[in-house]
């Protein structure tokens, strides 16, 4: 769990994120989930375009992951 809360935020309030890694046929799946402190708070971000920045992110820990393994590390 990971709590978010900015010093100046765009959003009213902050948010509990909540990270689960589960094994599923070999491979790693990650959940992420984010509980806000309002509705008004959740529209704003699904709003945003944070979707494509974080999904980025993930692609890119995907091929840094990816080469580490490829190299030998386990």
């Amino acid at each position: 769990m990971a709590t978010e809360k900015f010093d100046e935020s765009w959003y009213p309030g902050g948010a509990l994120g909540t990270f689960l890694l589960a094994e599923q046929g070999g491979v790693t799946l990650l959940t992420q989930t984010m509980l806000y402190d309002s509705r008004e708070a959740r529209d704003a971000v699904i709003k945003s375009p944070m979707e494509h920045g974080v999904s980025a992110v993930y692609n890119q820990l995907e091929q840094v992951l990816a080469s580490l393994i490829s190299g030998g590390l386990r």
